[in-house]
């Protein structure tokens, strides 16, 4: 288990015990696109979430904890960021496919019938080098889940590029890794398509308006 994670964990769980219980939980769990997502409450002000994102994670990191951040909520929908600090780490795509693929059946046989999202792995400015790496592993990622019901692929990378799949810099940050208001207005936009259709196939996910948000 990697040590230099257990604090921001511990952290995170504490923080995640007072959403055990609620009915329509929608967890968002990854790196530090979800970490830095400020206000994630109110990208989605209909909705019941929390924020389970810690900076600088694998997604192997992510299996790793699924069972100490993720079981023990039980949320209605699982949302996934993870993947390229996997290859910026010398992961291969197949690598980032076969350690999905076990998040999946560690998720099947802990909470069997939730939805999960995986976010494509978005290609930054800073991560250019690799686009053709974060392209391939988008695509065969892609193809594992696609005869899922349970698991969607959502595409936010797609808006984010220009031609030749050149990252748009009007969407990161000056670090230029991480991204700034309008790229979390893409995903937000993004990711509320995707809630909105998996609400017409299994029914309500909005909040109770006599509950609280949790960021």
């Amino acid at each position: 288990m990697p040590p230099w994670f257990d604090e921001e964990v511990a952290t995170l769980e504490r923080r995640s015990r007072t959403c055990r219980g609620a009915d329509r939980l929608i967890v968002f769990y990854g790196s530090s696109s979800f970490t830095l997502w400020a206000g994630i409450g109110d990208a989605f002000p209909d909705h019941d979430v929390v924020n389970l994102g810690f900076g600088g994670s694998t997604l192997a990191d992510c299996l790793e904890y699924f069972d100490r951040l993720v079981v023990p909520l039980a949320p209605k929908v699982l949302m996934v960021y993870a993947g390229d600090n996997d290859l910026d780490n010398g992961a291969s795509p197949e690598a980032v496919r076969a350690t999905l693929a076990a998040m999946i059946e560690r998720k099947r046989a802990a909470l069997p019938g939730m939805p999960m999202a995986f976010v494509s792995i978005k290609i930054s400015p800073a991560r250019f080098r690799l686009m053709h790496c974060i392209a391939y592993t988008n695509l065969i990622v892609e193809r594992l889940v696609a005869p899922m019901p349970d698991v969607t692929f959502v595409d936010v990378t797609r808006r984010m590029v220009g031609r030749g799949i050149e990252p748009l810099k009007a969407c990161f940050a000056e670090d230029p890794l991480h991204m700034n208001r309008e790229g979390y207005r893409i995903w937000t936009k993004t990711l509320t398509e995707y809630l909105d259709a998996l609400e017409r196939e299994v029914g309500p996910l909005r909040r109770d308006p006599d509950t609280d948000r949790t960021t």
